[in-house]
């Protein structure tokens, strides 16, 4: 939606690589003003900037917080709540702003307007006040929009819609699979049977052995595939 106009336009997911967090959107429609994009090699520990997003899942005006770049290069490993999957990223640039869960995929920019980095984690801290987020170099978010852009799939590149199984899983103990926390009432798992507490254990007879390892095997299918799944007990059909 455009907070300029409330206008609303269609997306379509050109592509991903998880492993980077950047995914590339064609948006339909027209009237949008690109964003004015900067060189990351060129920030520096202490330069100003502003970071903006969607704090809190809440929509409405963008949430806007100040700071300064803290520390360039950093690691941080991040998780989703929903699939329960964990991503190592590097390269990060850590700025000293109250970013927020909600907040990722938003823009950091410098003094002069330029977008610097895309957000992509909040510390854990950040509900005691202390600012601490972590940004993608815009350079390297980029470098992969433009391969995906240009169709070129790899190991961490999926081409193409995502597929969609509809559960929400966290690790199974000792390694024993992902264990389904939550099935998504209208999508393919309920409708193929899946419970809560039902545990995961492989993909087309490939093993999963994680929450991690579930998201990985799902991002090499397209949505319409079939796809068995394996639980402890029993085997089931599940059209993404």
């Amino acid at each position: 939606r455009s907070i300029a106009n409330g206008q609303t336009f269609p997306a379509t997911v050109i592509g991903f690589d998880r492993s980077h967090d950047i995914a590339v959107l064609q948006l339909g429609g027209g009237g949008l003003q690109p964003a004015n994009i900067g060189n990351s090699d060129t920030v520096t520990v202490g330069e100003p900037i502003v970071s903006l997003g969607n704090a809190g899942g809440v929509g409405g005006t963008p949430s806007a917080v100040d700071g300064r770049v803290a520390a360039l290069n950093q690691t941080v490993s991040a998780s989703d709540s929903l699939t329960g999957s964990t991503e190592t990223l590097n390269g990060l640039i850590q700025v000293d702003a109250a970013i927020r869960p909600g907040d990722s995929g938003g823009p950091t920019v410098n003094a002069a307007n330029q977008v610097i980095g895309m957000n992509t984690a909040a510390s854990e801290n950040y509900h005691l006040g202390r600012g601490q987020g972590f940004a993608i170099p815009i350079n390297e978010a980029m470098g992969i929009a433009r391969q995906i852009q240009g169709g070129g799939g790899s190991p961490t590149v999926h081409i193409g819609p995502t597929a969609f199984i509809g559960v929400g899983v966290n690790d199974a103990p000792g390694g024993a699979g992902a264990v389904v926390k939550q099935v998504i009432p209208t999508g393919p798992a309920a409708g193929a049977g899946l419970n809560p507490g039902e545990v995961i254990t492989s993909i087309n007879g490939q093993p999963v052995n994680s929450a991690t390892a579930l998201t990985a095997i799902l991002d090499q299918h397209h949505p319409g595939e079939n796809i068995q799944v394996g639980l402890q007990d029993r085997t089931i059909n599940v059209t993404l």
